[in-house]
């Protein structure tokens, strides 16, 4: 039976995915780029390690990447992401250090406590771990230590240093620890442990041999991260970096010059159209004793913005020299099965990027266990060879060039046709917009401030048009972007020991999420409430607590609350008997919409302001995933101001038809009294002018 899988396994490149007369240049014109395929003859099943560069030009999940034989037809493949980056491997095996010698002394100095140097000989296991390699784990109850370690090895082949000025340590006040070294290969190998410190104790550490391990480097791949940009605010850093859309990194790498920090460090997920989400919090630092300690790298959760927004938590601290940033992802790979026909030509081209296919069904992923599901029998022996790097033979990528076949025409080019006319007279507000061209036919339009204090809450009356009032379809991101604006704050009105400032928005109504005020007040702690008028005139409390600055370096006060479209704040702080708060600079945060449109190049206008417009209903919502995939251009907003089609009598006439209804009732209602009361003054005659009834 094993047999049988072998052999279904190996014979893969036979069974092409789908039917060759089938036209499968067709989807190889989906991907703008290409590289030859080398595997060593004869071939069979075949691994090939996706870099870096391919995988940031692709979509996360690989969707636009396809293998393609010698005779163009398609090659099935299964994905095999491994374990994630930095994943502990469980401890196999575990041997006693064998100590031949100790050797310790106190070397004392002119300059600078002594040093304690301890040396220890020892032999390592003769034999190597059965899987993974051997670590060597120094074992103490010292609470809190730093020591410099070298490690050398005595071989027949003649000696070599495996460490030099590593570093071993226990920092109990930020719960970091360091106290194992991952040895190479040195089965019977005779090694010598130097250990030197400065902490007025010898460690005596236990030695033991581990075969516990992190992840191979080989198998990750560091790509350095784009800075878009970078502020200051309430004591931290904050920038914004880039994300090639392929890369979902395991590990974050922070680099500086800093030679001595402890910081906080968040990442964050900047998502469009949502909430952004936390993705790891971690306390990054670095000691430089006798030996430079501290941790530099933070795992994370999966990414799915175009950017990643770090806050490093400075407090009074300067900020960090020199930063930079480096995404630590998983090196994938792709496990296939194809022959080679000798040679040095390429056994296969693999064909990448463009965002424009969808993931391949493939029946072998079914021979890999989805997470938490468990294989039994020959099964489990097939998926445990795709697994294991051994049993395949070793491909190699060529360089990378342009697919000649690529089709660059835009890939919403499906989309991109105008929609119904619109009456242009009902909407009171037009911007001017210039939309550049677009290798895929998307377009970004952060609408600004001013654009929505005219449009309706829910926006269903913004409308993309052209010259002849044609609407183009877009898909509109309610709260996909942040802007920080000035408030104007004017001196309080003092009214029963408390202050109220109002504070001037840039423009009403307007959606906020957080207000910043910046005071030199050296200290102090007080009761506020931050209130808002609605667009219904209704008063509501946005935040409350208390406003505290504590005693030296002063710095901006932060009021957050959930995002609300507010017309007029006011802030209220109970001063008691001391003298109101003076604040130098106010400002929002103002939370704005982002429109995609999928349209050609050319000069367009923005509408919004009619009240009873109804939400567009376009069919490029129903494939919003592929849209929110492509890479997208900004769309140039010009001016904006009154719509000079805007006209209130042909609003009056379009909405005239709403008052029919009424009109006719009331009518009907009318002319009913009308008739009532001429029949009751009719029949109030008639009884007057009877004769009187017989005694």
């Amino acid at each position: 039976m094993r047999g049988r899988v072998l052999v279904a396994l190996l014979g893969l490149a036979v069974v092409p995915a789908r039917a060759e007369e089938r036209a499968d240049a067709d989807l190889r014109r989906l991907f703008p780029e290409q590289a030859a395929v080398f595997v060593a003859p004869p071939g069979g099943l075949s691994r090939l390690k996706v870099p870096a560069g391919v995988l940031a030009a692709c979509r996360p999940d690989l969707s636009d990447l396809r293998l393609f034989d010698r005779r163009g037809r398609e090659v099935p493949y299964v994905i095999d992401t491994g374990p994630e980056a930095r994943t502990r491997v469980e401890v196999k095996e575990t041997a006693e250090a064998a100590i031949l010698d100790v050797q310790r002394e106190e070397i004392r100095r002119e300059q600078g406590p002594p040093r304690q140097r301890e040396s220890y000989t020892l032999a390592a296991p003769a034999t190597a771990p059965q899987a993974g390699a051997w670590e060597l784990v120094f074992r103490t109850d010292r609470a809190r230590f730093v020591r410099r370690v070298d490690i050398t090895a005595e071989a027949p082949d003649g000696a070599r240093r495996l460490v030099e000025n590593g570093s071993l340590f226990r920092l109990p006040n930020i719960a970091k620890e360091k106290t194992r070294v991952t040895l190479p290969p040195l089965a019977g190998a005779r090694l010598t442990v130097t250990l030197e410190g400065e902490d007025g104790f010898f460690l005596e550490p236990r030695l033991v041999f581990e075969s516990a391990r992190f992840l191979d480097p080989r198998e990750e791949a560091s790509v350095p991260l784009r800075e878009l940009a970078r502020r200051a605010a309430d004591g931290r850093t904050i920038l914004e970096l880039a994300r090639p859309r392929g890369l979902v990194p395991d590990v974050l790498r922070l680099e500086t010059a800093t030679p001595a920090f402890d910081r906080t460090v968040e990442v964050w997920d900047v998502r469009p159209g949502s909430s952004d989400v936390l993705l790891g919090r971690a306390s990054l630092f670095r000691l430089e004793a006798i030996a430079a300690v501290g941790e530099s790298e933070m795992t994370l959760g999966p990414a799915r913005g175009e950017r990643l927004r770090m806050e490093i938590v400075d407090g009074d601290s300067a900020p960090l020299d020199g930063l930079a940033f480096a995404a630590v992802v998983r090196q994938p790979s792709l496990v296939f099965s194809l022959a080679t026909g000798g040679g040095e030509e390429p056994a296969a081209m693999l064909y990448f990027g463009g965002g424009r296919a969808y993931a391949p069904r493939y029946d072998l992923s079914g021979l890999l266990p989805a997470s938490g599901q468990a294989l039994a029998g020959e099964r489990a022996s097939a998926a445990a060879r795709l697994r294991d790097p051994s049993a395949a033979v070793a491909a190699r990528l060529g360089s990378v060039e342009a697919n000649p076949l690529f089709d660059g025409a835009p890939a919403l080019a499906f989309a991109m046709r105008p929609g119904a006319e619109v009456d242009t007279r009902l909407y009171s507000e037009r911007r001017a917009l210039g939309v550049r061209p677009s290798s895929e036919g998307l377009s970004l339009l952060r609408l600004r401030a001013e654009d929505v204090a005219h449009a309706r809450p829910d926006l269903a009356d913004v409308r993309v048009v052209d010259a002849a009032a044609r609407q183009w379809p877009y898909l509109l991101e309610p709260d996909a972007a942040q802007e920080w604006q000035p408030l104007e704050i004017p001196s309080p009105l003092r009214r029963e020991r408390a202050s109220r400032y109002r504070l001037g928005l840039p423009v009403s109504p307007v959606r906020v999420d957080q207000i910043v005020l910046d005071t030199d007040t050296p200290f102090f702690d007080r009761v506020f409430r931050l209130t808002a008028t609605m667009e219904d005139e209704r008063q509501s409390t946005l935040a409350e607590g208390r406003l505290v600055q504590r005693i030296g370096k002063p710095r901006p006060v932060s009021l957050a609350f959930p995002p609300a479209r507010v017309v007029a704040l006011e802030l209220v702080v109970q001063d008691g008997d001391d003298a109101p708060l003076e604040f130098r600079a106010a400002r929002a945060r103002l939370v704005l919409p982002e429109l995609f449109l999928a349209a050609p190049a050319g000069d367009y206008f923005l509408l919004v302001g009619d009240p009873k417009a109804s939400a567009p209903s376009y069919e490029l919502a129903r494939v919003r995933d592929v849209v929110l995939a492509v890479s997208s251009a900004p769309v140039e907003a010009k001016a904006s101001g009154p719509n000079p089609d805007y006209s209130r009598a042909r609003l009056a006439i379009e909405r005239r038809g709403d008052l029919v209804p009424q009109v006719l009732l009331w009518s009907v209602l009318v002319a009913a009294v009308v008739v009532l009361t001429a029949l009751t003054l009719r029949l109030a005659r008639s009884g007057g002018d009877a004769p009187p009834p017989p005694a």
